[in-house]
């Protein structure tokens, strides 16, 4: 069964962290993510990262450090999904290729549909007290 790689951001700012819904069309539509994308052939995570943010929300970002990896089984596939911490550097988020974004707090993070691995990620977030990963 084939493996997909996917790397996601994780952005906070003033105790809220950065989400993107998926467009409906896409597996999960509606449901509510941390920005990134699949790795593409000989590319790293964190390259991926700048470049699915770049790319679906006009910004781009310095990698932090990882803070977490979920390993998920689906219909057909699995996803390795590799969870940074990481900055803005330049621009302001905006839905390019999402069908939009939010800043949310804890509270509302908790009652967003996400898709299964986004959902362990979530729930670390929010157990382990990484909530606030920018400390702002």
């Amino acid at each position: 069964m084939k493996t997909l790689v996917v790397a996601a951001a994780l952005i906070t700012k003033g105790g809220h962290i950065l989400v993107a819904q998926r467009e409906e069309k896409d597996d999960w539509g509606l449901h509510w993510e941390f920005p990134g994308g699949t790795l593409e052939e000989d590319e790293g995570p964190q390259e991926c990262i700048k470049r699915e943010l770049r790319e679906e929300l006009g910004i781009g970002v310095e990698i932090e450090e990882i803070r977490q990896g979920v390993f998920k089984r689906y219909e057909g596939f699995n996803i390795l999904l590799l969870a940074y911490q990481c900055k803005i550097t330049d621009g302001v988020p905006s839905a390019i290729r999402c069908r939009a974004i939010r800043w949310v707090g804890k509270e509302e993070l908790k009652g967003l549909q996400m898709p299964p691995a986004d959902e362990e990620i979530r729930a670390s977030i929010l157990q382990r007290g990484l909530w606030d990963l920018d400390a702002a």
